[in-house]
């Protein structure tokens, strides 16, 4: 297996709207990404629960980022989501941490899939995911794209 980048670093890679829920990286290593989010009060649904769009976001950034890692991290690439498929399986309520661990499955030079279980601290299985995935762009052309008034 491959060094394991700083995490520090590794926050800078998520978009404005994975920053804007307060996703944090935990890892991003060959063939898995985990990570974590602390239900707050912004996130949850009429029910009191978290809302099922923040479980499925936490869940498709965990799945593209599995399959777009490279030892060289000026390989880094986006990922654009093709198919996602979200089974809920437990109400999740506030404070509660919860950690997608996702998994490069398979697929070829373009096209991967990847899988995904959400967990909470006690690693109880609270929601999975399954996702297709295409291989963008390298992250750093992103960036400077974005960066282009």
């Amino acid at each position: 297996m491959s060094a394991v980048p700083e995490v520090s670093m590794l926050q800078g890679l998520f978009s404005g709207f994975a920053a804007h829920l307060g996703l944090n990286l935990r890892e991003y290593q060959q063939a898995q990404t985990v990570i974590a989010v602390t239900v707050q009060p912004h996130h949850l649904n009429q029910a009191g629960n978290l809302h099922g769009g923040v479980i499925a976001s936490l869940a498709d950034t965990a799945m593209g980022m599995s399959g777009t890692w490279h030892a060289d991290p000026a390989q880094w690439r986006l990922a654009l989501t093709l198919s996602l498929n979200i089974n809920y399986m437990a109400a999740i309520p506030p404070a509660t941490e919860v950690r997608a661990v996702a998994r490069l499955r398979g697929g070829g030079a373009k096209i991967f899939m990847a899988s995904c279980d959400l967990l909470d601290a006690q690693d109880r299985l609270l929601a999975s995911a399954e996702g297709v995935f295409k291989r963008g762009r390298l992250r750093a052309a992103a960036a400077e794209v974005m960066a282009c008034p």
